[in-house]
């Protein structure tokens, strides 16, 4: 496994702006790629030079919430991808989302629902 941050020279930009641009409905995100980028904590995976998907931490109201997006037909990979950057924080970490593979892969790495489309992972 590959992580890459946007500051890393072999970054890959692009991949990470079409896959969220193509996704950002279903993740709920209404913010521009650039936006994300500079106002989150960004991580790119890559498998065997294969780019999986991304993930991102952010905060709002003193808590950290998190959001990724991904390609279809690697799920099973990016439970792993999430699992490991779960490890990064000290912190409870939240998740909003409705949609259901995301729903089943938030729980499957340990996160409860607390409300409606809430969902925390306790530290």
């Amino acid at each position: 496994m590959k992580i890459l941050i946007p500051s890393d020279a072999d970054f890959n930009y692009q991949e990470c702006k079409k896959l969220f641009e193509d996704n950002q409905l279903l993740i709920e995100d209404y913010e521009k790629f650039d936006n994300v980028l500079r106002n989150t904590f960004f991580y790119s995976f890559l498998i065997d030079g294969k780019h999986i998907g991304c993930i991102y931490f952010y905060e709002i109201d003193n808590k950290l919430y998190v959001n990724a997006v991904a390609y279809r037909k690697t799920h099973l990979t990016n439970i792993d991808c999430f699992k490991t950057s779960l490890t990064w924080w000290n912190c409870d970490i939240y998740a909003r989302t409705h949609h259901k593979t995301a729903i089943y892969t938030i729980l499957k790495c340990g996160f409860k629902k607390v409300a409606n489309n809430l969902y925390i992972y306790e530290r």
